[in-house]
């Protein structure tokens, strides 16, 4: 089951991603996230593991592990939640002129997967708003 939502950012994607790669700090500007923490050593990267604490109908903890990292246009990570595998990605693409795409999404599967999607949903919409919002107010 997969869930996506995207924005149009007024800002280059270079300029976006300078923002976005802080992830320690969009729990500031996201209501539904309590805490992410990087709890790996090194960069973010691929192998680095991201413990991040959301709040939806219940707080869940979950333990991402990043699999794909393309500097300045996509992260893609896959963890487990209530027995559900986690894909989610964040990605940045040039619209044209000083404009960036920004979408977050993923995928989950398993027996309460329709209950995840749903909160993974939610979450992503309320991403982009946030992370288009920090970007243009330091535009």
């Amino acid at each position: 089951m997969k869930f996506r939502a995207s924005v149009e950012i007024n800002a280059t994607p270079e300029k976006a991603w300078a923002l976005l790669n802080d992830v320690e700090e969009w729990p500031r500007r996201i209501p539904s996230l309590k805490k992410i923490e990087k709890v790996s050593q090194g960069p973010l990267g691929v192998g680095a593991q991201v413990l991040v604490v959301a709040r939806s109908l219940i707080t869940v903890n979950l333990l991402m592990k990043i699999t794909e990292f393309v500097p300045g246009h996509r992260v893609v990570m896959e963890g487990k939640v209530l027995g559900v595998r986690m894909t989610r990605y964040y990605e940045l693409e040039p619209v044209g002129g000083d404009k960036a795409k920004l979408s977050a999404g993923g995928e989950v599967s398993g027996l309460l997967a329709f209950l995840v999607r749903r909160g993974g949903q939610k979450l992503s919409e309320e991403i982009v708003q946030a992370l288009k919002k920090k970007v243009e107010e330091s535009a």
